[in-house]
Protein backbone atom coordinates (compact mmCIF):
# COMPACT_ATOMS: atom_id res chain seq x y z
CA UNK A 1 0.00 0.00 0.00
CA UNK A 2 1.12 3.56 -0.61
CA UNK A 3 1.92 5.81 2.32
CA UNK A 4 -0.20 8.89 2.82
CA UNK A 5 1.74 12.08 3.41
CA UNK A 6 -0.21 13.91 6.10
CA UNK A 7 1.84 17.04 5.49
CA UNK A 8 0.45 17.47 1.98
CA UNK A 9 -2.96 15.93 2.49
CA UNK A 10 -6.00 18.13 1.84
CA UNK A 11 -8.65 15.46 2.34
CA UNK A 12 -8.82 11.81 1.42
CA UNK A 13 -9.79 10.71 -2.06
CA UNK A 14 -13.19 9.29 -1.07
CA UNK A 15 -14.32 12.44 0.73
CA UNK A 16 -13.02 14.65 -2.07
CA UNK A 17 -14.86 12.62 -4.70
CA UNK A 18 -18.09 12.76 -2.71
CA UNK A 19 -17.71 16.52 -2.38
CA UNK A 20 -17.26 16.79 -6.16
CA UNK A 21 -20.35 14.66 -6.81
CA UNK A 22 -22.48 17.19 -4.97
CA UNK A 23 -21.75 19.85 -7.57
CA UNK A 24 -20.48 17.89 -10.61
CA UNK A 25 -22.75 15.20 -12.05
CA UNK A 26 -20.95 11.89 -11.50
CA UNK A 27 -17.91 13.60 -10.00
CA UNK A 28 -16.19 14.44 -13.31
CA UNK A 29 -17.09 16.10 -16.60
CA UNK A 30 -16.75 12.98 -18.79
CA UNK A 31 -18.47 9.62 -18.58
CA UNK A 32 -15.17 7.84 -19.21
CA UNK A 33 -13.60 9.77 -16.34
CA UNK A 34 -16.30 8.41 -14.04
CA UNK A 35 -16.21 4.86 -15.41
CA UNK A 36 -16.19 2.15 -12.79
CA UNK A 37 -14.64 4.03 -9.90
CA UNK A 38 -13.83 1.35 -7.35
CA UNK A 39 -10.92 2.96 -5.53
CA UNK A 40 -11.56 6.73 -5.55
CA UNK A 41 -8.78 8.85 -6.98
CA UNK A 42 -8.88 12.64 -6.98
CA UNK A 43 -5.77 14.43 -8.20
CA UNK A 44 -3.91 17.44 -6.95
CA UNK A 45 -1.15 17.75 -9.57
CA UNK A 46 0.80 16.00 -12.33
CA UNK A 47 4.37 16.24 -13.58
CA UNK A 48 6.47 14.11 -15.91
CA UNK A 49 5.23 10.53 -15.73
CA UNK A 50 3.55 10.93 -12.33
CA UNK A 51 0.32 12.09 -10.76
CA UNK A 52 -0.30 13.05 -7.12
CA UNK A 53 -3.64 12.58 -5.40
CA UNK A 54 -5.15 14.83 -2.73
CA UNK A 55 -3.64 12.62 -0.02
CA UNK A 56 -0.13 13.25 -1.33
CA UNK A 57 0.36 9.77 -2.83
CA UNK A 58 2.24 9.64 -6.11
CA UNK A 59 1.49 7.17 -8.90
CA UNK A 60 3.21 6.35 -12.17
CA UNK A 61 0.58 7.05 -14.82
CA UNK A 62 0.30 5.18 -18.12
CA UNK A 63 -3.01 6.82 -19.01
CA UNK A 64 -1.40 10.26 -19.47
CA UNK A 65 -4.59 12.25 -19.79
CA UNK A 66 -5.92 9.85 -22.46
CA UNK A 67 -2.90 10.48 -24.64
CA UNK A 68 -1.99 14.16 -25.11
CA UNK A 69 1.16 14.11 -23.00
CA UNK A 70 3.74 12.53 -25.30
CA UNK A 71 6.33 14.77 -23.63
CA UNK A 72 5.00 14.11 -20.14
CA UNK A 73 2.82 16.18 -17.84
CA UNK A 74 3.67 19.86 -17.36
CA UNK A 75 6.47 19.89 -19.92
CA UNK A 76 8.39 23.09 -19.05
CA UNK A 77 8.79 24.23 -22.66
CA UNK A 78 5.07 23.94 -23.38
CA UNK A 79 4.02 25.43 -20.07
CA UNK A 80 6.51 28.28 -20.48
CA UNK A 81 5.22 29.14 -23.94
CA UNK A 82 1.61 29.16 -22.77
CA UNK A 83 2.43 31.19 -19.67
CA UNK A 84 4.19 33.78 -21.82
CA UNK A 85 1.22 34.00 -24.17
CA UNK A 86 -1.29 34.27 -21.33
CA UNK A 87 0.40 37.50 -20.24
CA UNK A 88 -0.19 38.79 -23.78
CA UNK A 89 -3.82 37.69 -24.03
CA UNK A 90 -5.49 34.29 -24.26
CA UNK A 91 -8.15 34.99 -26.88
CA UNK A 92 -9.16 37.97 -29.03
CA UNK A 93 -11.18 36.44 -31.87
CA UNK A 94 -8.80 38.11 -34.37
CA UNK A 95 -6.09 36.41 -36.49
CA UNK A 96 -2.82 36.20 -34.58
CA UNK A 97 0.86 35.87 -35.49
CA UNK A 98 0.89 32.38 -33.90
CA UNK A 99 -1.74 31.10 -36.37
CA UNK A 100 0.73 31.09 -39.24
CA UNK A 101 3.45 29.44 -37.16
CA UNK A 102 1.16 26.64 -36.01
CA UNK A 103 -0.35 26.07 -39.45
CA UNK A 104 3.07 26.02 -41.08
CA UNK A 105 4.30 23.39 -38.60
CA UNK A 106 1.27 21.16 -39.15
CA UNK A 107 1.59 21.44 -42.94
CA UNK A 108 5.32 20.69 -42.81
CA UNK A 109 4.90 17.62 -40.59
CA UNK A 110 1.66 15.94 -41.73
CA UNK A 111 2.01 14.58 -45.30
CA UNK A 112 -1.57 15.15 -46.47
CA UNK A 113 -2.11 18.66 -45.13
CA UNK A 114 -1.55 21.92 -47.02
CA UNK A 115 -4.11 23.98 -45.12
CA UNK A 116 -5.72 23.58 -41.73
CA UNK A 117 -8.48 24.93 -39.52
CA UNK A 118 -8.11 24.82 -35.73
CA UNK A 119 -10.92 23.78 -33.39
CA UNK A 120 -11.39 23.13 -29.68
CA UNK A 121 -11.87 19.36 -29.56
CA UNK A 122 -11.69 16.24 -31.68
CA UNK A 123 -15.48 15.98 -31.74
CA UNK A 124 -15.78 19.52 -33.08
CA UNK A 125 -13.09 19.03 -35.72
CA UNK A 126 -14.62 15.73 -36.91
CA UNK A 127 -18.09 17.27 -37.16
CA UNK A 128 -16.70 20.11 -39.28
CA UNK A 129 -14.64 17.79 -41.48
CA UNK A 130 -17.59 15.51 -42.24
CA UNK A 131 -19.77 18.50 -43.03
CA UNK A 132 -17.06 19.68 -45.44
CA UNK A 133 -16.90 16.22 -47.06
CA UNK A 134 -20.66 16.24 -47.57
CA UNK A 135 -20.47 19.72 -49.06
CA UNK A 136 -17.74 18.95 -51.60
CA UNK A 137 -19.29 15.64 -52.71
CA UNK A 138 -22.96 16.63 -52.59
CA UNK A 139 -23.62 13.31 -50.83
CA UNK A 140 -24.72 12.42 -47.30
CA UNK A 141 -23.69 8.84 -46.41
CA UNK A 142 -20.64 8.36 -44.17
CA UNK A 143 -19.02 4.95 -43.64
CA UNK A 144 -17.53 4.24 -40.21
CA UNK A 145 -16.03 1.11 -38.66
CA UNK A 146 -16.92 -1.02 -35.67
CA UNK A 147 -14.95 -0.05 -32.57
CA UNK A 148 -13.75 3.31 -33.89
CA UNK A 149 -14.66 6.40 -31.90
CA UNK A 150 -15.15 9.71 -33.68
CA UNK A 151 -16.54 11.83 -30.90
CA UNK A 152 -20.03 12.16 -29.55
CA UNK A 153 -21.82 14.14 -32.27
CA UNK A 154 -25.23 12.97 -33.38
CA UNK A 155 -24.35 11.40 -36.75
CA UNK A 156 -21.35 9.28 -35.74
CA UNK A 157 -21.89 8.13 -32.15
CA UNK A 158 -23.14 4.71 -33.09
CA UNK A 159 -22.52 1.30 -31.61
CA UNK A 160 -22.89 -2.19 -33.01
CA UNK A 161 -24.68 -4.89 -31.05
CA UNK A 162 -22.17 -7.41 -29.74
CA UNK A 163 -23.77 -10.72 -28.83
CA UNK A 164 -22.42 -13.11 -26.21
CA UNK A 165 -20.73 -15.23 -28.88
CA UNK A 166 -18.98 -12.18 -30.33
CA UNK A 167 -21.20 -11.88 -33.42
CA UNK A 168 -21.95 -8.40 -34.71
CA UNK A 169 -25.63 -7.97 -35.59
CA UNK A 170 -24.97 -4.65 -37.40
CA UNK A 171 -28.15 -3.18 -35.94
CA UNK A 172 -28.48 0.58 -35.97
CA UNK A 173 -28.08 1.55 -32.34
CA UNK A 174 -27.54 5.11 -31.10
CA UNK A 175 -24.36 5.41 -29.07
CA UNK A 176 -26.03 7.22 -26.18
CA UNK A 177 -29.49 7.71 -24.69
CA UNK A 178 -31.20 10.86 -25.90
CA UNK A 179 -29.77 10.75 -29.40
CA UNK A 180 -32.00 11.25 -32.41
CA UNK A 181 -32.09 7.78 -34.04
CA UNK A 182 -32.85 9.26 -37.47
CA UNK A 183 -29.49 11.03 -37.42
CA UNK A 184 -27.83 7.65 -37.98
CA UNK A 185 -29.74 7.08 -41.23
CA UNK A 186 -26.80 8.60 -43.08
CA UNK A 187 -24.12 6.55 -41.35
CA UNK A 188 -23.16 3.00 -42.25
CA UNK A 189 -20.97 1.02 -39.85
CA UNK A 190 -18.80 -1.84 -41.10
CA UNK A 191 -16.46 -4.39 -39.50
CA UNK A 192 -12.86 -3.20 -39.19
CA UNK A 193 -10.26 -4.86 -41.43
CA UNK A 194 -12.93 -6.46 -43.61
CA UNK A 195 -12.27 -5.52 -47.27
CA UNK A 196 -15.18 -7.63 -48.53
CA UNK A 197 -17.70 -5.74 -46.40
CA UNK A 198 -16.30 -2.43 -47.66
CA UNK A 199 -16.44 -3.55 -51.30
CA UNK A 200 -20.04 -4.64 -50.81
CA UNK A 201 -20.95 -1.31 -49.23
CA UNK A 202 -19.51 0.64 -52.15
CA UNK A 203 -21.20 -1.68 -54.65
CA UNK A 204 -24.56 -0.99 -53.01
CA UNK A 205 -24.17 2.65 -51.94
CA UNK A 206 -21.16 4.05 -53.81
CA UNK A 207 -22.99 6.98 -55.39
CA UNK A 208 -24.25 8.04 -51.94
CA UNK A 209 -21.00 7.82 -49.99
CA UNK A 210 -19.62 11.23 -49.05
CA UNK A 211 -16.81 9.98 -46.82
CA UNK A 212 -15.14 7.04 -45.16
CA UNK A 213 -13.80 7.94 -41.73
CA UNK A 214 -11.53 5.69 -39.69
CA UNK A 215 -8.84 5.60 -37.06
CA UNK A 216 -5.85 4.33 -39.06
CA UNK A 217 -5.04 2.35 -35.92
CA UNK A 218 -8.21 1.44 -34.04
CA UNK A 219 -7.47 2.57 -30.50
CA UNK A 220 -10.83 2.85 -28.79
CA UNK A 221 -11.72 -0.84 -28.57
CA UNK A 222 -8.27 -1.98 -27.62
CA UNK A 223 -5.47 -1.32 -30.07
CA UNK A 224 -6.26 -3.08 -33.35
CA UNK A 225 -3.80 -2.16 -36.15
CA UNK A 226 -4.89 -2.16 -39.79
CA UNK A 227 -4.43 -5.49 -41.55
CA UNK A 228 -1.66 -5.46 -44.16
CA UNK A 229 -2.90 -3.63 -47.25
CA UNK A 230 -6.25 -2.65 -45.73
CA UNK A 231 -5.64 1.11 -45.61
CA UNK A 232 -4.44 1.08 -49.22
CA UNK A 233 -7.58 -0.85 -50.18
CA UNK A 234 -9.80 1.72 -48.43
CA UNK A 235 -7.95 4.57 -50.14
CA UNK A 236 -8.36 2.96 -53.55
CA UNK A 237 -12.10 2.34 -53.11
CA UNK A 238 -12.82 5.87 -51.90
CA UNK A 239 -10.84 7.40 -54.74
CA UNK A 240 -12.55 5.29 -57.41
CA UNK A 241 -15.98 6.12 -56.01
CA UNK A 242 -15.43 9.85 -55.58
CA UNK A 243 -15.69 9.73 -51.78
CA UNK A 244 -13.54 11.58 -49.25
CA UNK A 245 -11.14 9.56 -47.11
CA UNK A 246 -10.90 10.96 -43.57
CA UNK A 247 -8.22 9.79 -41.15
CA UNK A 248 -9.16 10.39 -37.54
CA UNK A 249 -5.65 10.85 -36.12
CA UNK A 250 -6.83 12.33 -32.83
CA UNK A 251 -4.89 9.55 -31.08
CA UNK A 252 -2.26 8.52 -33.65
CA UNK A 253 -1.28 11.99 -34.84
CA UNK A 254 2.28 12.86 -33.71
CA UNK A 255 2.22 9.77 -31.48
CA UNK A 256 2.89 6.67 -33.58
CA UNK A 257 5.20 8.74 -35.80
CA UNK A 258 5.99 12.42 -36.12
CA UNK A 259 3.84 12.48 -39.26
CA UNK A 260 1.17 10.27 -37.73
CA UNK A 261 -0.16 6.94 -38.90
CA UNK A 262 -0.45 8.23 -42.47
CA UNK A 263 3.31 8.61 -42.67
CA UNK A 264 3.95 5.35 -40.83
CA UNK A 265 1.76 3.38 -43.26
CA UNK A 266 2.37 5.52 -46.34
CA UNK A 267 -1.29 6.33 -47.06
CA UNK A 268 -2.46 9.92 -47.55
CA UNK A 269 -6.10 10.71 -46.76
CA UNK A 270 -8.08 13.63 -48.15
CA UNK A 271 -8.81 15.06 -44.70
CA UNK A 272 -7.03 14.51 -41.38
CA UNK A 273 -8.26 15.14 -37.85
CA UNK A 274 -5.67 16.02 -35.20
CA UNK A 275 -5.85 16.64 -31.45
CA UNK A 276 -4.34 15.27 -28.20
CA UNK A 277 -0.55 15.41 -28.79
CA UNK A 278 -1.12 18.41 -31.08
CA UNK A 279 -1.45 20.70 -28.08
CA UNK A 280 0.50 18.79 -25.46
CA UNK A 281 -2.47 18.69 -23.10
CA UNK A 282 -4.22 21.95 -23.98
CA UNK A 283 -7.71 21.86 -25.52
CA UNK A 284 -7.08 22.17 -29.24
CA UNK A 285 -7.81 20.18 -32.38
CA UNK A 286 -7.46 20.66 -36.11
CA UNK A 287 -8.71 19.34 -39.43
CA UNK A 288 -6.96 19.84 -42.72
CA UNK A 289 -6.12 18.58 -46.17
CA UNK A 290 -5.07 19.73 -49.63
CA UNK A 291 -5.87 23.21 -50.87
CA UNK A 292 -8.64 21.97 -53.17
CA UNK A 293 -10.69 20.29 -50.45
CA UNK A 294 -10.15 23.19 -48.04
CA UNK A 295 -11.06 25.77 -50.71
CA UNK A 296 -14.77 26.00 -49.74
CA UNK A 297 -13.70 27.13 -46.28
CA UNK A 298 -11.21 29.60 -47.73
CA UNK A 299 -14.01 31.07 -49.88
CA UNK A 300 -16.53 31.06 -46.99
CA UNK A 301 -18.78 28.71 -48.95
CA UNK A 302 -18.64 26.00 -46.28
CA UNK A 303 -19.12 26.78 -42.61
CA UNK A 304 -16.86 26.36 -39.60
CA UNK A 305 -16.73 28.68 -36.60
CA UNK A 306 -16.08 28.93 -32.87
CA UNK A 307 -15.16 31.81 -30.60
CA UNK A 308 -12.42 29.79 -28.93
CA UNK A 309 -11.28 27.94 -32.05
CA UNK A 310 -7.61 28.75 -32.55
CA UNK A 311 -7.38 30.79 -29.36
CA UNK A 312 -3.91 32.16 -28.72
CA UNK A 313 -3.20 30.17 -25.55
CA UNK A 314 -3.94 26.83 -27.22
CA UNK A 315 -2.09 27.74 -30.41
CA UNK A 316 0.99 28.71 -28.41
CA UNK A 317 0.91 25.15 -27.02
CA UNK A 318 0.71 23.77 -30.58
CA UNK A 319 3.74 25.80 -31.69
CA UNK A 320 5.76 24.76 -28.63
CA UNK A 321 4.80 21.07 -28.86
CA UNK A 322 5.34 20.58 -32.58
CA UNK A 323 8.50 22.66 -32.56
CA UNK A 324 9.97 20.49 -29.82
CA UNK A 325 8.98 17.23 -31.56
CA UNK A 326 10.36 18.40 -34.88
CA UNK A 327 13.66 19.46 -33.30
CA UNK A 328 14.49 15.97 -32.00
CA UNK A 329 14.79 13.55 -34.95
CA UNK A 330 15.70 10.60 -32.70
CA UNK A 331 12.83 11.03 -30.25
CA UNK A 332 10.56 8.44 -31.84
CA UNK A 333 13.36 5.90 -32.24
CA UNK A 334 14.24 6.17 -28.55
CA UNK A 335 10.61 5.93 -27.55
CA UNK A 336 10.06 2.87 -29.77
CA UNK A 337 13.00 1.07 -28.18
CA UNK A 338 11.71 1.72 -24.66
CA UNK A 339 8.14 0.78 -25.56
CA UNK A 340 9.24 -2.47 -27.23
CA UNK A 341 11.25 -3.49 -24.16
CA UNK A 342 8.31 -2.61 -21.91
CA UNK A 343 5.93 -4.66 -24.06
CA UNK A 344 8.25 -7.69 -23.91
CA UNK A 345 8.58 -7.40 -20.13
CA UNK A 346 4.81 -7.18 -19.74
CA UNK A 347 4.26 -10.26 -21.90
CA UNK A 348 6.72 -12.18 -19.75
CA UNK A 349 5.01 -11.06 -16.53
CA UNK A 350 1.58 -12.25 -17.67
CA UNK A 351 3.03 -15.51 -19.01
CA UNK A 352 4.79 -16.23 -15.70
CA UNK A 353 1.49 -15.59 -13.92
CA UNK A 354 -0.29 -18.00 -16.27
CA UNK A 355 -2.86 -15.40 -17.30
CA UNK A 356 -4.48 -14.98 -20.71
CA UNK A 357 -3.77 -11.48 -22.00
CA UNK A 358 -3.89 -9.57 -25.23
CA UNK A 359 -1.19 -6.94 -25.60
CA UNK A 360 -1.14 -4.86 -28.78
CA UNK A 361 1.04 -1.85 -29.51
CA UNK A 362 1.75 0.63 -32.27
CA UNK A 363 4.47 3.05 -31.24
CA UNK A 364 3.75 4.51 -27.81
CA UNK A 365 0.05 3.58 -27.78
CA UNK A 366 -0.78 0.10 -26.53
CA UNK A 367 -3.56 -1.93 -25.00
CA UNK A 368 -3.40 -4.54 -22.26
CA UNK A 369 -6.51 -6.63 -21.64
CA UNK A 370 -6.96 -9.75 -19.53
CA UNK A 371 -8.94 -12.37 -21.44
CA UNK A 372 -11.22 -15.23 -20.56
CA UNK A 373 -9.41 -17.48 -23.04
CA UNK A 374 -6.25 -17.56 -25.12
CA UNK A 375 -5.98 -14.60 -27.53
CA UNK A 376 -6.74 -15.11 -31.20
CA UNK A 377 -6.01 -12.98 -34.23
CA UNK A 378 -8.14 -9.97 -33.41
CA UNK A 379 -8.39 -8.26 -36.77
CA UNK A 380 -11.90 -7.07 -35.88
CA UNK A 381 -12.57 -4.99 -32.80
CA UNK A 382 -15.62 -6.89 -31.58
CA UNK A 383 -13.62 -10.15 -31.41
CA UNK A 384 -11.49 -8.60 -28.67
CA UNK A 385 -14.52 -7.30 -26.76
CA UNK A 386 -16.15 -10.71 -26.63
CA UNK A 387 -13.12 -12.33 -24.96
CA UNK A 388 -12.15 -9.54 -22.57
CA UNK A 389 -12.37 -10.35 -18.85
CA UNK A 390 -13.65 -7.02 -17.61
CA UNK A 391 -13.99 -8.10 -13.97
CA UNK A 392 -10.44 -9.45 -13.78
CA UNK A 393 -9.06 -6.32 -15.40
CA UNK A 394 -10.91 -4.08 -12.94
CA UNK A 395 -9.50 -6.09 -10.03
CA UNK A 396 -5.97 -5.80 -11.46
CA UNK A 397 -6.42 -2.09 -12.01
CA UNK A 398 -7.54 -1.56 -8.42
CA UNK A 399 -4.60 -3.50 -6.99
CA UNK A 400 -2.14 -1.59 -9.18
CA UNK A 401 -3.69 1.77 -8.29
CA UNK A 402 -3.34 0.93 -4.59
CA UNK A 403 0.31 0.04 -5.25
CA UNK A 404 1.10 3.29 -7.08
CA UNK A 405 0.49 2.57 -10.78
CA UNK A 406 -2.47 4.03 -12.66
CA UNK A 407 -4.08 2.82 -15.86
CA UNK A 408 -7.71 3.14 -16.92
CA UNK A 409 -10.29 0.79 -15.34
CA UNK A 410 -11.68 0.02 -18.80
CA UNK A 411 -9.50 -2.61 -20.56
CA UNK A 412 -10.53 -1.23 -23.96
CA UNK A 413 -8.90 2.13 -23.18
CA UNK A 414 -5.31 2.40 -24.46
CA UNK A 415 -2.20 2.94 -22.40
CA UNK A 416 -0.03 5.87 -23.47
CA UNK A 417 3.70 6.12 -22.86
CA UNK A 418 5.79 9.25 -23.00
CA UNK A 419 9.33 10.51 -23.17
CA UNK A 420 8.98 11.26 -19.45
CA UNK A 421 8.63 7.56 -18.59
CA UNK A 422 12.09 6.33 -17.65
CA UNK A 423 13.16 2.72 -17.97
CA UNK A 424 13.07 2.60 -14.15
CA UNK A 425 9.45 3.82 -14.23
CA UNK A 426 8.46 1.12 -16.69
CA UNK A 427 10.33 -1.58 -14.79
CA UNK A 428 8.42 -0.54 -11.68
CA UNK A 429 5.11 -0.76 -13.57
CA UNK A 430 5.95 -4.34 -14.61
CA UNK A 431 6.93 -5.21 -11.03
CA UNK A 432 3.66 -3.83 -9.61
CA UNK A 433 1.63 -5.72 -12.21
CA UNK A 434 3.52 -8.94 -11.46
CA UNK A 435 2.89 -8.61 -7.73
CA UNK A 436 -0.76 -7.71 -8.30
CA UNK A 437 -1.29 -10.73 -10.54
CA UNK A 438 0.06 -12.92 -7.73
CA UNK A 439 -2.49 -11.58 -5.23
CA UNK A 440 -5.02 -14.30 -4.29
CA UNK A 441 -8.69 -13.55 -5.11
CA UNK A 442 -10.57 -11.94 -2.24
Amino acid sequence: MRKTSQATAVMDNALSLEASKKVIAGGGSSNMRNFGIITPLVLDRASGSRIWDVEGNDLIDVNMGYGPHLLGYADPDIMGAVAAQLSLGAVTGIPHRLDHQAGELVAAIVPSIDQVRFANSGTEAITSALRLARFVTGRTLVITFDGHYHGWSETVLRKAAITNDGQNTQETLPGAPGMIPEALAHTLQLPWNDPTALERAFAEHGDRVAAVILEPVCANAGVVPPAPGFLAHVAGLTRRNGAVLVFDEVITGFRVDLGGAQRKYGIQPDLTILSKVLGGGFPVAAFGGGRDIMAPLARNEAFHAGVYAGNHAAISAVVATLGKLQADPLLYDRLEDECADFENALRLAFAEAGRHVRIARVGSVMSVALLTEAPGTDAECHALVSRTDFAAHRRLQTLCQDAGVYFHPNPLEPWFLSTAHTRADLAHVVDVISRSLAEPPT
